[in-house]
């Protein structure tokens, strides 16, 4: 019986090494056999004085945890005595498949050229990732096995570039099938991963291979970029699909295309960065909190990857790992290693150099270390510290971006939103339809705020976590500026119950619907956070005049059925915003949207630095007797969106002073 393979046979001798794995030339159900060499990332040279050969790195999805597939990996010069690797069902499929049979492939895979048992490397490896996508010669993305439609959508792909007959493929009856099929292929798993952001994004040249099929990403990324349009633009596509009978005339069946992995992959990598013709980075454009906020629905298999995945590519961050002495001293991303000189002395240096770092990131903003060893909660810190300190706001905790169970129910704080707050989930057929409305701060990073809700103040100097006993506390600085008086019932699926109508004041249903009423059902905002159209008071009486007297208005039934487009197009924005949320009413007699989870009363607050107003309940700690407050969501308040609050609340004592507080949250 073979032994297994162990690491110590390729040490990482040097700073920035790496390792590669050549697969030996091979046919499809011939044996695995390979080579794990080291080399350095920065230096023409391996650790043995030759000339670094160029390599392939490998993108792809670890799949089901067995690692019941096994390779040879030669421990010495062939034909020397090999020793078995273990690994996973679908990267051994993929190895089968990208295998040459004519020559040698070198390729960089994660799950075999680093340790995973070794923190310390992990941690080194895992901040020179950004760099070894990026000067691999070519990344081969396996997006898995064929199926009884991929090599139909890789082929159709072909056609769809083709823009001189796009209109006349989306117009053809005979092809609803390819676009299911496309659409299917942009379900696969890979789509959905985080890490494939960066490996994608940072590619000079990439190609997807899906069984023996395979496609340039260029063209992918057109094909889906059009697709999308198409669908934004009229939902010509679905319609199309909705009018055949292969698929029982189904009216949402592809889902929200905009949604999908591939789609918001496509947008994003062709957003991240300016690069130059031969694919080298220039500049990054997205700040951290915008690529947690905009990625939520890209997944991890590990919390702490929510962050790391990401931290390369955002603006303005530097990454370094975490000292461990399991593994070898690194550089933060971008900074070459040092390959002259005395090993003793270099290791010596570098050991100084690193000891220097960190005591400077406790000073260093812009600094982001990786260390898997860390309590992911206090991960979580890092980054909101990061965040907040960078960006002078605290919209990020009225955004949905942390795994579902990366911590305890028990111990997750209120201003902590999990991932089950996001607009848009999964279904069982891996398309993505809405759950929950938009979140009413927006998307970060477009240098402009949707509200105003707290004047141009940013978050003073008072916020700061608690510490000890009250390590999941967050304090903040704000006012109270109104109470909830009434809620109406929650718009589950973005039905408008009837009585929202009564308490929106339209009590003269053949006249328009007042002007509070029909702004908070849009939240006074257009698409994209632009000002809202003129026409939509009248689409908001038209979606009456559709629906059935005296019952629940179905937003999803008339921009199915409905008969003018500019009605679907208005109901389409109103479920961006009233989905899930009740309609309130305020002390003051303000009407408003807040969480469906909104009960009992509830103070309405400005927050410093926090662009929306955000809903509290007090609470008295039953131990202690102290006060604290628990974190309800943001809320839309018609009158109070852009800083209005300030002057209510100075007209509440002579002295015409805010009564500012610090609100602890747990």
């Amino acid at each position: 019986m073979s032994e297994l393979y162990g690491y110590e046979a390729c040490p990482l001798k040097r700073l920035g090494d790496i390792r590669v794995l050549t697969v030996r030339r091979g046919n499809f159900d011939d044996e695995i056999e390979c080579f794990l060499t080291s080399r350095p990332l920065n230096g023409p040279k391996t650790s043995d004085n030759v000339d670094s050969p160029s390599y392939e790195a490998l993108s792809y999805h670890w799949g089901d945890s067995k690692t019941d597939h096994i390779i040879k990996i030669y421990t010495g010069e062939y034909p020397s005595w090999p020793r078995n690797f273990h690994v996973r069902g679908n990267l051994h499929s993929a190895l089968r498949h990208l295998r040459f049979s004519d020559r040698p492939r070198t390729l960089w895979i994660d799950a075999i050229c680093i340790d995973q048992d070794n923190i310390g490397e992990k941690n080194s490896q895992v901040s020179f990732m950004a760099r070894i996508y990026n000067q691999a010669t070519h990344v081969c993305v396996w997006l898995g096995g064929s199926t009884e439609n991929s090599e139909l959508a890789i082929n159709f792909i072909s056609r769809v570039v083709n823009l001189d007959d796009f209109d006349r493929l989306v117009a053809d009856p005979r092809t609803p099938n390819e676009w299911a099929a496309l659409s299917d292929l942009m379900k696969r798993e890979w789509f959905s991963r985080r890490w494939v952001v960066q490996e994608i994004a940072l590619a000079k040249r990439a190609t997807l291979y899906c069984g023996n099929a395979n496609v340039e990403w260029s063209d992918f990324a057109v094909a889906v970029s059009l697709f999308e349009a198409v669908e934004k633009n009229g939902h010509l596509i679905t319609k199309s699909i909705r009018m055949s009978n292969l698929f029982n005339h189904v009216p949402n069946f592809l889902g929200e295309i905009g949604s999908l992995g591939a789609t918001r992959l496509v947008d994003a990598t062709s957003n991240l960065f300016r690069k130059s013709k031969t694919g080298e980075v220039l500049e990054h454009l997205s700040s951290l909190e915008a690529l947690i906020s905009n990625l939520s629905l890209f997944r991890a298999s590990k919390a702490h990857d929510v962050i790391y995945a990401v931290l390369a590519l955002a603006k303005g961050t530097n990454v370094a790992a975490a000292l461990n002495e399991e593994g070898p001293v690194t550089t933060p991303v971008g900074v070459p290693a040092t390959s002259d000189g005395d090993p003793t002395a270099r290791h010596n240096k570098m050991v100084a150099q690193r000891v220097t770092r960190k005591f400077q990131q406790n000073v260093e903003v812009k600094r982001f270390v990786i260390d898997y060893d860390r309590d992911f909660f206090e991960v979580c810190k890092d980054f909101l510290t990061f965040t907040i300190n960078g960006s002078k706001s605290l919209d990020i905790i009225c955004r949905p971006w942390m795994p579902v169970d990366a911590i305890r129910k028990q111990d997750l704080p209120s201003w902590l939103l999990t991932m089950s707050h996001t607009a848009f989930g999964l279904r069982q057929d891996r398309s993505y339809s809405r759950k929950n409305a938009n979140t009413l701060v927006g998307t970060p990073g477009l240098n402009k705020r949707n509200y105003n809700a707290s004047g141009p103040s940013e978050v003073t100097g008072q916020w700061r976590f608690g510490i000890g006993g009250k390590s999941r506390s967050l304090y903040v600085e704000g006012f109270v500026v109104d109470e909830i008086k009434d809620k109406l019932p929650t718009a589950m699926e973005a039905i408008i119950p009837y009585d929202w109508l009564d308490a929106g004041g339209w009590v003269n249903r053949s006249a328009l619907p007042p002007d509070a009423f029909w702004r908070t059902l849009v939240a006074d905002r257009g698409p994209n956070g632009l000002n809202t159209p003129a026409f939509y008071p009248r689409a908001c009486k038209s979606a009456l005049e559709q629906s059935v007297e005296g019952s629940n208005i179905s937003t999803n039934d008339i921009i199915h059925n409905g008969k003018s487009t500019v009605v679907a197009d208005y109901l389409r924005r109103v479920q961006e915003v009233i989905w899930s949320r009740k309609l309130i009413i305020t002390e003051n007699g303000l009407l408003g949207l807040g969480p469906e989870k909104t009960k009992g009363r509830m103070l309405i607050c400005i927050l410093y630095g926090c662009s929306v107003p955000v809903l509290l309940r007090k609470m008295v700690d039953p131990t202690t007797k102290e006060e604290y407050f628990l974190f309800i969501g943001e809320c839309y308040v018609h009158g109070l969106m852009d800083g209005e609050a300030f002057e209510i609340a100075r007209t509440r004592n002579e002295e015409r002073l805010i009564e500012k507080q610090v609100f602890e949250l747990r």
